[in-house]
C-alpha cells in the first residue's frame, strides 16, 4: 500500500512537471520561461516565439519619435540606422523593400539564425563588426591586404565574419568570439 501511494506521488509529480512544460515558452528575446498566454498565438495553433512585451519594446522603439527617412533612391535601416542607396536594401517581389540593409541582414540576421538554431548564445551588431574590422588591414590567416584583394563576382565584400571558436563546438556568437576572414 505505501509503493502505491510513493507511485502516486511520483506520477503526480511527473504530471505536473508535464503539464508546466506544456504550459511554459521560452521567449528567445528575453530568455524568460512564460506562460503561452503571454505569447501570441498563430492561425495554426501554434505560438510565435517572442512574448507580447518583447514585441512591445520593439514596436515602441520603432514607432518612437524617430521616424526613419525614406525616398526614392536613399533608406535608413532600422538596425544600423545609416542611410544608405536602395541598392543596399533587398527589393520584394511586392515592390517594397526589407526594413535592414543587406549589410545587416549578413552580419547581424544570418549570425543570429544560426546562432539560435544551435542554441549558442550571444550577437553582435554591425557597428560592433565594422569596428572589429577596422582594427586589420589583412586577413589574419593568409595576411593579403583587403584593398589587394578582387572582388568575387555577386560578392559585395571580399571579407567573412569567423567564428574563432566554432559556434558547432559550443563556441559563442559574441563579437569576441568572431574575427574577420577571407571570404572563400
Amino acid at each position: 500500500m505505501r509503493r502505491l501511494r510513493i507511485y502516486e506521488t511520483v506520477s503526480t509529480n511527473l504530471i505536473n512537471d508535464m503539464d508546466k512544460s506544456e504550459r511554459l515558452q521560452q521567449c528567445y528575446l528575453c530568455k524568460e520561461h512564460q506562460v503561452k498566454s503571454n505569447f501570441t498565438q498563430r492561425l495554426d495553433d501554434r505560438y510565435y516565439k517572442m512574448c507580447k512585451s518583447c514585441v512591445s519594446k520593439i514596436l515602441e522603439k520603432r514607432n518612437g519619435k524617430n521616424k526613419l527617412t525614406h525616398t526614392a533612391t536613399h533608406r535608413t535601416c532600422y538596425l544600423c540606422l545609416r542611410h544608405l542607396p536602395t541598392t543596399s536594401f533587398t527589393k520584394r517581389s511586392s515592390g517594397t523593400y526589407f526594413s535592414a540593409c543587406k549589410d545587416c541582414n549578413r552580419n547581424v540576421f544570418s549570425s543570429r539564425r544560426r546562432a539560435r538554431k544551435l542554441n549558442a548564445e550571444g550577437e553582435f551588431s554591425t557597428k560592433e563588426w565594422r569596428a572589429l574590422l577596422s582594427l586589420t588591414n589583412a586577413c589574419p590567416s593568409c595576411n593579403k591586404q583587403w584593398k589587394e584583394i578582387p572582388l568575387p563576382p555577386r560578392r559585395t565584400g571580399v571579407v567573412d565574419a569567423d567564428h574563432i571558436i566554432p559556434i558547432s563546438r559550443v563556441g559563442s556568437n559574441w563579437i569576441s568570439n568572431s574575427a574577420p576572414l577571407l571570404l572563400m
